[in-house]
This record gives structure tokens, sequence and C-alpha cells, in this order.
């Protein structure tokens, strides 16, 4: 490895590191609270050294944010969507992502901040040319699924593929950010014991809202092989037991 080399190898892992320390800090006391000086003590940096890498809090929050799509790319990678038709691609494709927002409760929660002005005003712009790069790849992957099924005549054709994913994304998203809200509060005086919110079994639900949107992608005539009307029914069975358990 030469010089050059192993001194930007050195500075990937210090950014890296910052990042890091910046989430933990960020879960405790969140963005509007926090500072950077608590970055830099948890990250073993000078402040200084922060500012090399990123100009605000705001950007240390996209570069977390850009790090959440990332998991969620290779969440979404190891599911192998690729070994199945695009029904059950998606099927998999679903059931990784409510697994993502298990595993990575808070990376979750952040990403719907990247609608919020006080992070994306403040942000410098190619640290959020890098989140919304990182953002189209998410949605890009699961684009070529979407395409496949309606370049085979599996999904209807008069939905594009970028409209699909956006459906997929919006409505999964909405059910798991009320999912985590229902958990955040649930036995608290914030959230009443029959509220709506209180009530719904969302994993349940999550699971018929893959079937409604992937029932919503099948054309109105019958599939044209047994084959692909094979895959499509098992593929609904496998999202509706997901819900009983």
């Amino acid at each position: 490895m030469g010089i050059l080399e192993r001194k930007e190898r050195e500075k990937q892992m210090r950014r890296d590191t910052i990042v890091r320390a910046a989430e933990a800090v960020f879960f405790e006391k969140g963005l509007r609270a926090a500072t950077l000086d608590e970055v830099a003590e948890r990250a073993e940096v000078s402040k200084g050294t922060i500012y090399l890498y990123f100009a605000s809090k705001e950007d240390l929050y996209c570069a977390l944010m850009t790090r959440g799509l990332r998991l969620l790319l290779e969440t979404f990678r190891e599911s192998k969507p690729e070994e199945v038709g695009p029904a059950g691609a998606l099927g998999r494709l679903g059931g990784a992502y409510l697994d993502f927002s298990r595993r990575q409760t808070y990376l979750f929660r952040m990403l719907s901040a990247v609608e919020s002005p006080s992070v994306t005003e403040n942000a410098s712009p190619e640290i959020f040319s890098e989140l919304e790069d990182a953002s189209d790849n998410v949605l890009g992957y699961v684009a070529t699924f979407v395409q496949k099924g309606i370049d085979t005549g599996i999904f209807r054709s008069d939905i594009s593929a970028h409209e699909a994913v956006v459906l997929f994304w919006v409505s999964l998203s909405g059910i798991l950010n009320l999912k985590q809200r229902s958990t955040i509060f649930k036995g608290t005086s914030a959230l009443k014991a029959d509220s709506i919110i209180a009530t719904v079994d969302f994993d349940s639900l999550y699971s018929k809202c893959q079937t409604y949107l992937l029932d919503l992608l099948m054309p109105n005539e019958p599939q044209s092989t047994e084959k692909s009307s094979l895959n499509v029914k098992q593929t609904v069975k496998q999202l509706r037991a997901m819900g009983r358990k």
C-alpha cells in the first residue's frame, strides 16, 4: 500500500469514526441539543478535525442518513431478491425493509428527517448530493425488479417502475413510522389506549399493505403463464403468513 493510499484510508477511517460518534450523540441528545464539542469528545478528536470533514451538525446528520440508506441497500441485497421472480422479489425487499426498521431503529427514524428544512437547507451541497445519490440508489435498486415485472408482463404496464417504487416507499415507510411512534408512546399518557394508532397491529397491517400494493401491480387480465400466476399466489400467501406471526 502506497503512502497516498494509506493516507486516504486513514482519512476515511477518521471520517467514519466521527460519523459513528455523531450517531451516538444525536441518539442521546437529538440534533437540536447535540453539539459538535460532544461529538468531538465521543470521537476522541478535536473540534477542528471535525470541521475538516463536516461544516455543520446538519452535514453530520445528512452523512448519518446517507450511512443509513447504504445499510438499507446492503440489507436489500442480502435478501437476494434476484433469486425469485419480480413479485417474490418485492416480497423479499418488503421483508428486508421491515427487518431494517427493527434492527436499525434510530437510523430508520432519522431517514424521515431528510424532508426537514432545518436539515436540508443548512447542509452543504456536496454532503446533500451524497444523500440524494444514496436515496436514488435504494429506490433504483427496487425499481429494477419492478421494471423486470413490467417487461415480462407480470406487472401492468400503465404504471411506471418509478411510480410503483414511490408508492411502495411512501406506503410502507408510513406504516413503519407510525409503528415506531406507537411503540414510543404506548403505555404513556401521550397515547390513549383506545386511540386508532394504539389499537392497530402494525406488523399485520404492513403485510396487508404489501399484499394490496402487489395486487395493484397485477394486470387486469389473467397471467399469460401458469408459472407466473403461481409465483404471484405464493408471494401473496407468504406475505399474509408474515402478518400472522
